[in-house]
């Protein structure tokens, strides 16, 4: 899924200081001790209840909490005086402050409030006004907002503050900004009768990745429209189709708040009408205010919302997108500026007719599919959830190769690629008798309870040829598996699956997981389809409606010159902590999927994470002396560890709260999970309701948990066991021969401090990271975090190589 330090989107307004009168007529001596009293003023937007709509973005209430401020003092050419970071304690909040500095003519205080880890490291390293003024902010996570629970950044600057020695005070208080924009959109679907609007999602379009953390006389994109230096990586533009996170379905509503950096791109460009411009409306012209209008005559990077719905009436069906351009107006303005709050209500009363400023693509076509950032997978075993959309008719799915050649011609050539209805990475609720015939035993050594299913043939042979066995009994006359119906396939890995069922005449979906095997090729590249064909009732039997979508899978990163060589590797340690004689080759996972939004439906905020959690609190795993480079021992060691059940349950497991060790949580802190919230009925599969504050393998994990799944329970019996463990979570000095070795691009896109296996102590982890010296060079270091701290890094697992 796609991909990720959190992104706060944080706010920052210049605010033109107050020369102190007092100070006016009298000399100031430079350089001696001073203190200044001074009071903060928050921001505020607006919540989104002024919208009429809840928002799981972060709540008015703590969008300006003040947790952190960090105050920069510069003297009157540019130099810094002072750099200090204060923390909000219970007792003295930090709407008044008194800063320690030093006192001079003209100085510059510079306030950053809530910032954290890379941001904050980089702010710490500031000399000079003039770098803090080309402060710029990266958006390497962008996920609007959707899954923090913390307060924005907020900035504000006071300029000509003459400071005298002793105490002082700023009398005009500081008023704080945001950087980031709010954005509340709610649709409302008023189609007449006969006709049905079925919402997939939202995303979004030319958004901006980059801002100046204090407000500059420019955006910190170059602008598309006057320079060449315009990249396509300044802007993010989404395929992800989130869900809305309100639906009302008695009244039709849906809505969304999220959060974006400001684009300030004016408005509108005049361009050459379009040939139908008098079928799009009667006089359209750059200097009308019909909202029809303003996606024809936008400026380049336009930031737009783009919203997916299926348009269904008694005659067609049509795939829709409305691009809802951004902006002070509905027809004219594209400009979104920090700090301020814009209320989009969109009212769709037909696929031609959508109030507000939208253009709209359509184009006939009988169903729809959906699915997360990419479709690019892995070395490790991955995949890769796909839904469909249709109604009134049947689907089928199949794998081709490159070549468009299916399973039964030959030459196929995409072996290494498997479809089914059945999803692998969720955990279950343990079932009693017989509803547990497809769940693993009470009690594994794997301690999840995993669902279990029938391999596909070709793999039931190659562990046959291993005397592995263990997945269920194969039905009978069902051993042929590349073809199977949908029915037949739930427990199955098929290259093709028949006759999916769209009995309603309303719009439904289906989900599809495509299953990619382990691809152990250096820096390789293997390519793949996936088509979906759709036989509408009623319709020509011999020309369904088909979609096909590329596959792609990376192979691994390796940082040896030659991964065959005897000296390539790192020994292993002795128990004592010495070096042993067996090298161990490490090759590393290609993407950042934790960063990743891979499911469609569900809500980005259980999926896309910038960072995670190691995992235990007050509890010492393993102390040994090997413990800074064995990373595949101490991730089984966790794995095997952090789960318990209670009075060793063999039905229920899963439901209670201590079923599980006080080390997970939708807050990073010590957690203890809450009460089981999903179905219980409804056999086979008893998934927890994936928003909830419970554990799940792969969103809400610990690192050293989240590597071990990159694993594959390849036979299928519910539990990975150590012949199919191979990626772990590196220790501390295999994270150092990473960083050394790696080049810079490849180390995070969004973060450059890893978390390792290795624990120094009962509450601390070891971890390992690159920092930048004051002469731009980079350097490799390595260090303890204590646990119970709030602070999270990035994750890259690791695999040996044999």
């Amino acid at each position: 899924m796609r991909k990720i330090a959190i992104l706060y989107l944080l706010g920052a307004l210049l605010i033109s200081g107050c020369m102190r009168d007092e100070f006016d007529t009298v000399r100031v001596e430079e350089g001696i001790a001073a203190r200044v009293s001074l009071r903060m003023l928050m921001p505020d937007m607006g919540g989104a209840s002024s919208a009429g709509s809840d928002t799981r973005t972060v709540s008015p209430n703590v969008e300006n909490r003040l947790e952190t401020l960090r105050v920069l003092v510069f003297n009157g050419s540019g130099e810094i005086v002072t750099n200090r970071k204060y923390t909000a304690q219970p007792d003295a909040p930090l709407s008044s402050l008194q800063i320690d500095t030093w006192s001079g003519s003209n100085h510059t205080f510079c306030f950053v409030a809530n910032s954290k880890d890379d941001m904050d490291s980089r702010l710490a390293a500031v000399t000079s006004y003039d770098a803090l003024r080309e402060f710029i902010v990266t958006a390497a996570g962008l996920d609007f907002g959707l899954n923090s629970t913390d307060p924005l950044v907020m900035t504000a600057i006071e300029e000509q503050v003459d400071v005298q020695p002793g105490s002082n005070s700023i009398t005009t208080p500081v008023q704080l900004q945001y950087l980031a924009a709010k954005l509340t959109l709610t649709v409302t679907d008023n189609t007449p009768s006969g006709q049905e609007v079925t919402i997939i999602g939202w995303d979004v379009q030319d958004a901006p990745v980059r801002s100046f953390l204090f407000a500059n006389d420019t955006d910190a994109n170059p602008d598309p429209e006057t320079t060449a230096d315009d990249k396509d990586e300044y802007w993010l533009t989404s395929t992800v189709d989130y869900p809305f996170e309100t639906v009302d379905q008695q009244t039709k509503i849906v809505s969304q708040t999220l959060y974006l950096f400001e684009n300030r791109r004016g408005g509108r460009v005049d361009r050459a009408l379009p040939a139908d411009a008098v079928n799009q409306y009667p006089g359209m012209a750059i200097t009308d205010t019909d909202s029809r209008g303003k996606g024809w005559f936008r400026p380049k990077r336009a930031t737009a919302v783009v919203i997916t719905v299926m348009h269904k009436t008694s005659v067609e069906m049509k795939r829709v997108k409305a691009y809802i351009y951004l902006g002070e107006d509905n027809h004219s303005d594209y400009n979104i500026r920090r700090g301020n709050h814009y209320i989009f209500n969109i009212t769709v009363n037909g696929v031609d007719d959508i109030k507000i400023d939208t253009n709209v693509d359509s184009s006939i076509g009988d169903f729809l599919v959906d699915y997360g950032s990419n479709l690019t997978m892995d070395a490790h075993p991955d995949f890769r959830p796909m839904r469909m959309h249709a109604a009134n008719g049947t689907a089928v799915v199949e794998i081709l190769d490159s070549q468009g050649r299916t399973y039964n011609e030959s030459g196929f050539d995409a072996t290494w690629l498997k479809i089914s209805p059945l999803n692998l990475m969720y955990h279950q609720v343990k079932q009693a008798s017989p509803n547990d015939e497809w769940q693993q035993a009470a009690n594994p050594t794997s301690r999840i309870v995993r669902p279990k299913y029938i391999p596909h043939k070709s793999v039931r042979e190659k562990l046959e040829s291993k005397g592995k066995t263990g997945w269920n009994p194969v039905p009978a006359d069902k051993d042929d598996d590349d073809s199977m119906t949908f029915a037949d396939a739930t427990y199955r890995m098929c290259y093709k699956i028949t006759d999916i069922p769209f009995a309603d005449v309303v719009v439904t979906n289906q989900t599809f997981y495509v299953y990619a095997d382990e691809f152990l090729q250096n820096g390789g590249n293997r390519t793949a389809q996936v088509c979906f064909s759709f036989y509408k009732n009623g319709g020509d039997p011999d020309k369904p409606e088909t979609r096909t979508f590329i596959i792609n899978q990376s192979g691994y990163f390796s940082f040896y010159t030659d991964d065959n060589h005897q000296g390539a590797g790192l020994n292993l340690l002795n128990a004592d902590g010495t070096p042993g004689s067996v090298k161990r080759k490490m090759v590393l996972e290609k993407y950042l999927e934790f960063r990743m939004v891979m499911n469609p439906g569900i809500d980005p905020s259980v999926q896309n994470i910038s960072t995670m959690q190691w995992g235990f609190n007050n509890l010492y795993l393993y102390s040994g002396s090997d413990r800074f480079r064995n990373g595949k021992y101490l991730t089984a060691n966790m794995v095997y560890t952090d789960v318990m059940r209670t009075n060793n349950e063999a039905t229920g497991f899963g439901m209670k709260t201590n079923s599980y060790r006080s080390m997970y949580g939708s807050t990073i802190k010590e957690a203890t999970i809450g009460a089981y919230s999903g179905s219980t009925t409804g056999a086979p599969y008893y998934y927890p309701n994936p928003t909830a504050d419970i554990y799940h393998p792969i969103y809400k994990s610990s690192a050293g948990r989240y590597c071990h799944e990159k694993n594959r329970d390849l036979n299928g019996d519910g539990i990975i066991d150590d012949s199919e463990t191979h990626w772990y979570l590196p220790a501390q000095q295999e994270l150092l021969l990473m960083l050394i070795a790696l080049p810079r691009s490849e180390i995070s896109p969004g973060g450059n401090i890893f978390i390792s296996s290795t624990e120094t102590g009962a509450k601390n982890f070891g971890y390992a990271g690159v920092g930048i010296r004051s002469d731009g060079y980079p350097f490799v270091y390595s260090n303890t975090q204590g646990k119970l701290a709030t602070i999270t890094y990035a994750v890259r697992c690791g695999r040996e190589l044999k």
